[in-house]
């Protein structure tokens, strides 16, 4: 018995895990891949119909508005698929067939990070690309002097042009802004999170997900009123809250969190993954 083979990572392994992934979940994903096609075709289009004058998009203060709001639904949808990266821990036959398959922890949970979050994201600004030639190819024909058909756009910059709007906010409000950054730390964040919900809860994943952060926010909200309503000077407090946001401390803080959140989302995604076992759902076990 070769002894040598190395049980953590072999690249030979790994590849023949993310073909066996892809190959049985071959539907799903071609349906994702459609679905999000057609959302952001029928986003496009709409779009368009609903601005149809030209100024709308040559003003240079509102021509990147098609971008952001390609870039917000990618910051969406690239959470939800996340969340089906470890679906086949739904059920105990799922279970025994996923984690008995001869690979190891370490391949099988890059090949889905691999799937569902780096494929899957570039899947998204491909369909997006798609959908704009189709709003192009379905609305040419209808084009006249009040009836405005923008040529393609650049959908690969979409995130960097959602940025763009929240640096134009901060810049108004005088704030110095490190949110290009930040968002981009805040996205891969976010990926982790999802991921570590399909582990946690792989029934509903996104769902369960969004719930829990929605309460923990709740609950960090219900704690953090009494205590700014605590606050004696209330006019001090407002005039440190102005300083904080409009100096380098808030940017630097916000950069700091999301990288936290990063490390400790997707350290958390693998440390529960690798503690899964056939038997029983329960993180604890």
């Amino acid at each position: 018995m070769n002894t040598s083979v190395n049980q953590i990572f072999d690249w030979s392994r790994f590849t023949a895990t993310v073909r066996k992934e892809v190959v049985e979940n071959k539907r799903m994903l071609l349906f994702s891949i459609i679905g999000i096609y057609g959302l952001l075709t029928l986003i496009m289009i709409l779009g368009n119909l609903i601005t149809p004058q030209k100024d709308f998009f040559t003003d240079p203060e509102v021509y990147h508005i098609p971008q952001i709001i390609v870039g917000s639904i990618a910051s969406l949808v690239v959470c939800i698929v996340a969340s089906l990266a470890f679906k086949d821990l739904k059920t105990k036959p799922g279970r025994t067939h996923y984690l008995t398959s001869p690979s190891s922890t370490l391949e099988k949970f890059l090949a889905s990070v691999l799937i569902y979050a780096v494929a899957m994201t570039v899947a998204f600004f491909i369909c997006a690309q798609l959908a704009d030639l189709t709003r192009i190819a379905a609305l040419w024909w209808f084009r006249s002097d009040s009836f405005y058909v923008p040529g393609p756009m650049n959908f690969l910059n979409s995130i960097a042009e959602t940025v763009r709007g929240y640096d134009e906010i901060a810049d108004a409000a005088n704030i110095t802004s490190y949110m290009s950054l930040v968002m981009w730390i805040g996205l891969i964040a976010n990926m982790g999170l999802f991921l570590m919900g399909s582990v946690l809860w792989p029934r509903l994943s996104a769902l369960k997900t969004f719930a829990a952060l929605y309460a923990v926010q709740f609950v960090v909200f219900l704690i953090a009123v009494p205590v700014v309503l605590c606050v004696g000077d209330m006019e001090a407090f407002a005039r440190w809250f102005f300083d904080f946001m409009t100096g380098g401390t808030f940017s630097t803080s916000m950069t700091i969190w999301a990288s936290v959140q990063a490390i400790v989302f997707w350290a958390l995604a693998w440390y529960l993954f690798k503690h899964k076992d056939v038997v029983s759902l329960k993180w604890w076990k």
